[in-house]
Parts: C-alpha cells; structure tokens; sequence
C-alpha cells in the first residue's frame, strides 16, 4: 500500500501510459470486463496523481514489464528517485568512458511498445512522432495494435512521401506516389482525452461489442483537420465509425 506522500506526488504522461498499459493487459488477460476497462482507462488518461492511478490499478495483479515502474512501486516515486537514477546515470557515463574499447556490453532490452490502438499507445506515438520530427504533422497514419505506418510529406513541391514505420523506433521505407490534394494535417489538435475514450469503447461504438480494433486510420478531413477512423472486428464480421479530432461523431457504420 503506498503511503500518502506518495498519493498526493504528481503523475507524470509516462506514469499514465504505464497504467494504462497495465489495463491493456488486465484487460487481454480477463481480470476486466469491456465495462470496467473503459471506465478505468478514462480514468487513468485523467489521472493527475499517484493516488488517482492507485484508485484504477490496486487490485489488478502486475504485469512482469511493469514490476518496477511508479505506478507499482511506490518508492520510484518522487525527486528523490529521479535524484538516485541521474547519480547513477553520471557514474555509469563515466565508467564507460575509462573503459571505452575494452568493455563489450548487451544492448538494453527494448521496452515493449504500448497499443497505439489504444489511448495510451496514440499519445505515446504522437509524444514520440513530436521528439523525433520536431512537428507532428502527416499525410496518413494506420494505427496498428503492433505498430503504425505513416506517410509524411519530406518537400512540399514533391511528388512522393516518405513511407515510415513505427514499432517503438521509426524506420523509413522507399518513397511512395503522394495521392491528389491537400492531405497534410497536424496531430496536435486531437483531443487525445476524449479520443482515449472513444477507442476504449470501440466495439460498442462500431457495433461489434466482441470485437477488437483492428486498425485506426488519422487523414485529413474536409476542413483541414484529422478525421479519426476506427475499425473493429471480430473475425466474423466488422463495423468502424469516423470522428472528429475532437471526438464528436461523423458517421457509425455498423455490420450490416
């Protein structure tokens, strides 16, 4: 049980992320009904302490990945923790550069990459899309539960895209023919809160309530803005629904 000082500390978007992959996986393994999962995700997108996080995650057992984050140990939590990693960061720094060339070393393992079908997995994407172009607009991107492919505009005054794949680090492909019209759009203006929402509640939506997502698509909509699509399936039959970057609904179209 986490004290109260540990409660009342601030969260921060990757103790968010966290809890949310932690309902993900609550979710695959059971322990939640479709209910219970889109009320706690909701919860954990709005979480803005430790305490709110606690609320959603108490009586869930933990994934291994996840033994060790804040949102499980609670002595992670805070200044002091953040002073320890830096300290051992800089020791570590410089022990690598006395015994440069003479230490081999094993690659960390890479962390899992969350859902980017779900509301944690597209925030961490676009947080992700942001750091590593220094913008976060596009021509296209398909949100797969494993990864995501993006089409960006490199020049303006070109033919072609760049074809790009994300699955926790990007990787650029050859070019590809850029469809007619104007198809750029910028990602920071979703709502990812409402969006979070949405994606949680999905096969209900789509009408498909034993369902998964299969892929979400973002492009341009007719005012200049994202149009979110969602599409979900259940291997016998599919429906999606279209909504703004605000999350208000477009179009549902359910199995027919």
């Amino acid at each position: 049980m986490a004290d109260a000082r540990s409660q009342g500390l601030r969260a921060r978007d990757t103790d968010r992320v966290d809890a949310c992959t932690l309902l993900d996986t609550a979710r695959d393994a059971g322990e939640l009904t479709a209910s219970e999962y889109t009320a706690r995700t909701a919860k954990a997108m709005a979480a803005k302490t430790f305490g709110e996080l606690d609320a959603v995650l108490e009586d869930l057992q933990i994934p291994a990945n996840l033994v060790n984050s804040p949102v499980v140990r609670a002595n992670r939590r805070g200044p002091s923790t953040r002073m320890r990693v830096a300290a051992a960061i800089l020791v570590a720094a410089a022990l690598l550069g006395a015994f440069a060339g003479c230490v081999s070393r094993t690659a960390a393992p890479k962390p899992a990459l969350p859902d980017p079908t779900t509301g944690a997995g597209l925030a961490s994407f676009v947080a992700s899309y942001q750091d590593h172009f220094g913008d976060t607009k596009a021509d296209q991107v398909l949100l797969y539960p494993t990864y995501v492919i993006i089409e960006r505009r490199k020049d303006p005054s070109a033919p072609r895209d760049a074809h790009i794949r994300y699955d926790g680090s990007f990787h650029s492909y050859d070019d590809i023919a850029r469809s007619p019209g104007a198809d750029i759009f910028d990602m920071s203006v979703l709502d990812l809160k409402k969006i979070a929402g949405l994606l949680a509640g999905a096969p209900q939506s789509a009408g498909v309530p034993n369902g998964r997502i299969g892929h979400v698509e973002i492009a341009r909509g007719a005012d200049g803005s994202p149009v979110v699509t969602v599409y979900v399936d259940d291997g016998s039959q599919h429906g999606y629904f279209k909504v703004t970057a605000t999350g208000e609904p477009i179009a549902i179209y359910p199995p027919s």
